[in-house]
């Protein structure tokens, strides 16, 4: 970053200037536009092909057309693609979107602008929609933008709103001490907002100083961005996003006991450089299967290579029983072991005998040991999932897409969460994508249609054949259904990934889980990088920086300016609800 970006003084100078001309938007033809609207379309009936998504994708396109002030002949056309009523593709659209002249190795822009787009449809709805953001991942990729540059976009947008109202705050601060004073401190300081200029609440807690981390954020943004958001139209957007509570779900406590549940509260895995949750656009909620001690962070340790977002959470739910699971799990693979039935076990299991007499009588006898902690573990487990499925219903996380990931008990927590949310309604566009591996849950088709109903992204089912533990604890069960964790699932919208060439059985998840995570398609930080200079291996923790993608890409200042004030302004009286 420049001196000349770094300093306020300056960069409020440019802001002024740039509310006076009005922030460049995208320079396309009207056939540019229509291939814009079209590709669009297609994906959306690419992605929700159900006719209960219909609505959703016509509303969408609605926004879209506007937005593109589309002629009004076309709008019927593009709500008739949307629904998949067609059989085209997207690849003409791509092919002549790619030839306008202002776009060439650009085609960033036209991402940009979707997420800038779905940004400010939260003034009306409220919310960044997790359609709206698989939507934008998907154009992302038909378009060849590297998908970090875009979640680099949302990270610079909501920093840039942070710096803008943390400046704000700065100049007026004289002005309103005297009178806001007292009432801050009596209303507010419990939850530790953040107050704007003239009392106007900002519900972000953290990380309001933190420095721009990689490229400087006006080859990102552009340096005229923060004029346009840095108004009363960007403050809602934050109210909305975030919500005015501001203190995320590291604040959140049940305010009532649920079933059995005692326990259930979140952790950060991911913090600024002031100790605080850095929030963002879209957040992660990891859940552990059972704990193998009862150190402070047995919780956070095993995700701490998941690197999806700036703002991850770990669950802590129920630790008393998690740990007696763990050291029933130890105590169950020792006796297996000096029993010498490892080989029974597994050519039990490859020979498909399944019923319980088939288990080695020396196995059965300390079944006793494993089976009660793990029945309570399964209860108090689905209840945890019906009481995240509550935060998340009634936005305990703001207004932004979420993405779950669980192992063994943990996505038995998910499962319930998704089974909650469908049967109570209301659930649709919360949750972005769900990774489920070894689930100890029924495989039943009709279950799981039923819970991809609220994922609007990857609903990913990752299971094992060999894993002879998981067979065992849920042996009553098995002879009357399969389960999850070790069979595929037989619905259109599931993933099914075999983990049987990373894991061999149910105790190797969590030591293995970075390599599970890479394998079902989540990013991870490098624990280990080659340095090609001395050939020796050195440790990097860093989230991957875009820097190199928007040097490929030749992208100036000028090419990532974001709309203009007016045009935010605009849309909010124009933008169809939700």
């Amino acid at each position: 970053m420049s001196s000349k970006d770094s300093c306020p003084d300056s960069k409020l100078k440019q802001q002024t200037s740039a509310e006076k001309k009005g922030i460049k938007e995208l320079d396309i033809s009207e056939a540019g536009l229509y291939a814009y609207g079209a590709i669009c379309a297609l994906t959306l009936a690419e992605l929700f092909s159900d006719p209960s998504d219909h609505a959703y994708n016509n509303l969408c396109m609605k926004m879209i057309c506007q937005h593109l002030k589309m002629n009004e002949k076309n709008e019927p056309v593009m709500m008739y693609l949307s629904e998949g009523k067609s059989e085209q593709s997207q690849e003409p659209y791509i092919a002549l979107l790619m030839e306008e002249p202002n776009l060439k190795g650009k085609t960033i822009l036209v991402v940009q602008d979707l997420v800038l787009l779905a940004v400010r449809n939260g003034i009306v709805s409220g919310e960044y929609d997790s359609r709206q953001r698989v939507l934008i991942r998907r154009v992302s990729e038909l378009l060849n933008v590297p998908f970090e540059l875009i979640e680099f976009y949302e990270h610079s947008l909501v920093r840039l709103l942070n710096e803008s109202q943390s400046e704000q705050t700065e100049a007026e601060q004289h002005e309103t001490e005297r009178r806001d004073k007292i009432r801050r401190i009596k209303r507010y300081a419990a939850i530790g907002l953040a107050t704007i200029g003239g009392g106007t609440l900002l519900g972000l807690t953290g990380g309001l100083a933190a420095p721009f981390i990689g490229v400087g954020v006006g080859t990102i943004l552009g340096s005229a961005s923060a004029a346009a958001l840095g108004s009363t139209a960007g403050i809602a957007i934050i109210g909305s996003l975030f919500g005015v509570a501001g203190a995320g779900l590291t604040g959140y406590k049940m305010k009532k006991r649920v079933g059995e549940i005692e326990e259930f509260e979140f952790e950060p895995l991911t913090l600024s450089g002031y100790g605080t949750v850095d929030q963002q656009l879209h957040i992660v909620i990891a859940i552990t299967g059972w704990l193998n001690d009862d150190k402070v962070d047995n919780v956070v340790r095993p995700w701490q290579s998941l690197s999806v977002s700036r703002e991850q959470y770990a669950l802590r739910y129920e630790t008393k029983y998690l740990i007696e699971m763990g050291q029933a799990f130890e105590y169950i693979l020792s006796m297996a072991v000096s029993m010498a039935t490892q080989e029974a076990l597994k050519y039990t299991i490859l020979s498909s005998l399944i019923s319980a007499v088939a288990w080695p009588a020396t196995l059965l006898s300390i079944a006793s040991v494993i089976d009660n902690p793990w029945s309570v573990c399964c209860r108090r487990s689905s209840e945890a999932g019906k009481q995240l499925a509550y935060v998340l219903l009634t936005r305990q996380h703001g207004k932004r897409p979420v993405t779950l990931v669980g192992f063994s008990l943990g996505a038995r927590v998910i499962y319930y969460c998704l089974r909650e949310m469908a049967e109570i309604g209301g659930g649709k566009g919360i949750v972005q994508d769900a990774i489920l591996l070894g689930a100890p849950v029924t495989n039943n088709k009709t279950e799981w249609e039923k819970c991809s109903t609220v994922v609007a992204g990857r609903f990913v089912n990752g299971y094992c054949s060999s894993d002879w533990l998981l067979r065992f604890l849920y042996r009553t069960l098995s002879m009357n259904s399969g389960v999850a964790g070790l069979f595929p699932i037989n619905c259109k919208k599931v993933i099914n990934v075999d983990l049987s060439s990373i894991v061999a059985g149910h105790s190797e998840y969590p030591e293995k889980l970075p390599e599970l995570l890479n394998f079902v398609g989540l990013n991870t930080k490098t624990s280990q990088v080659l340095d090609t200079e001395n050939g020796m291996k050195k440790s990097n923790s860093e989230i991957p920086c875009p820097e190199k993608h928007v040097s490929n890409l030749k992208l100036s200042k000028s090419d990532m300016c974001l709309p203009s004030k007016k045009c935010l302004t605009e849309e909010k009286n124009t933008m169809p609800s939700n």
